[in-house]
């Protein structure tokens, strides 16, 4: 499909944030996180339970969802949706 032109996949990198939790913040806000929250920090035993998958199955259906979950954190950083109400990540703003 890539070939054909057909999708057209990126990659987006933050190696600029103190840690994952924060860099999970960030992709939240800028409407770019896809992952369920009940698939954060867990495990695949965790997520699907004593439900046996097969090889072929995996964590697609149980995690990642169709539309990105927009969540407001900080009212100074760039975000998808006005974050008027959430607290300044920097000081003095």
């Amino acid at each position: 499909k890539v070939v054909k032109e057909e999708i057209n996949p990126f990659i987006f990198h933050m190696s600029w944030t103190k840690n994952k939790d924060n860099k999970i913040k960030f992709f939240q806000q800028m409407g770019q996180w896809y992952v369920a929250d009940s698939c954060i920090a867990h495990t695949k035993q965790e997520i699907v339970g004593n439900h046996a998958l097969d090889v072929e199955d995996h964590l697609s259906e149980p995690c990642c969802l169709a539309e990105p979950n927009i969540v407001c954190h900080y009212r100074d950083k760039p975000s998808k949706v006005p974050c008027r109400e959430s607290d300044p990540i920097d000081a003095g703003r």
